[in-house]
């Protein structure tokens, strides 16, 4: 597996989001500390670099990296504030929206697009939710095309971060993205409390890191015996 460390990638901080982002330069020099914008699925983001260059260890790596479209301006700045604005109002205005139309849903985070141009509002609920009514008057009040995606409760604390009874940052926040199924046996296979506060997250569900040393507790099978 290739470590090579490229000129032309570097890692990509976006608000305080623990993990970096990979980031294409364009061939382009930036160094740590630079504020550039930076080309997303939903739309230009405002971010930092941290680390200039970043080491690429798979080729999937180079192929998914995001672009870096140029340095932010004085302006992007202005943009960014107004962005943030916009999240925390649109956070406020969706809340109070849906308990005007009944629907039972949970807004978890909003992202908005640094141009404004478009949102992605997340929520949580116990069943399927009828949002289009809720997007048009969204998309109204803040001339942007919306868009709701609804997501599970580990989803969502990985979305909105937090501290783990470990002491460090939560590891769907940071680096775990694929959950695992997780079972109470994996806690009785460790000897630890089945007290639910002492094994489940802040999502309420099992503890992601119960799977990570389940392997080392599990019987090896039994030979059979000779005859």
């Amino acid at each position: 597996m290739s470590t090579a460390i490229e000129d032309n990638f570097v890692g990509v901080r976006f608000r305080e989001e623990t993990n970096l982002t990979l980031c294409t330069t364009g061939g382009k020099i930036f160094g740590r500390g630079d504020r550039v914008i930076v080309e997303m699925e939903d739309g230009p983001a405002y971010g930092q670099v941290e680390k200039s260059p970043m080491p690429v260890f798979k080729p999937c790596q180079k192929s998914s990296a995001s672009r870096i479209v140029r340095s932010a301006t004085d302006g992007d700045t202005e943009l960014l504030d107004r962005q943030q604005m916009n999240e925390e109002s649109g956070r406020r205005f969706c809340r109070e929206r849906a308990r005007e139309l009944g629907l039972e849903l949970k807004v978890s985070r909003v992202d908005f697009a640094l141009d404004g141009e478009s949102a992605v509002f997340y929520f949580t609920a116990n069943g399927r939710v009828d949002f289009r009514k809720l997007v048009g008057d969204l998309s109204r009040r803040f001339s942007a095309r919306v868009r709701m995606v609804q997501v599970g409760s580990r989803d969502e604390a990985g979305l909105i971060g937090g501290i783990g009874i470990c002491g460090k940052s939560l590891c769907c926040s940071t680096w775990l993205k694929d959950f695992r199924p997780i079972s109470i046996q994996m806690a009785k296979r460790q000897n630890l409390s089945l007290n639910p506060s002492k094994i489940s997250g802040q999502c309420g569900r099992l503890l992601c890191c119960l799977a990570y040393e389940d392997d080392q507790y599990k019987q090896p099978p039994k030979r059979k015996a000779r005859a």
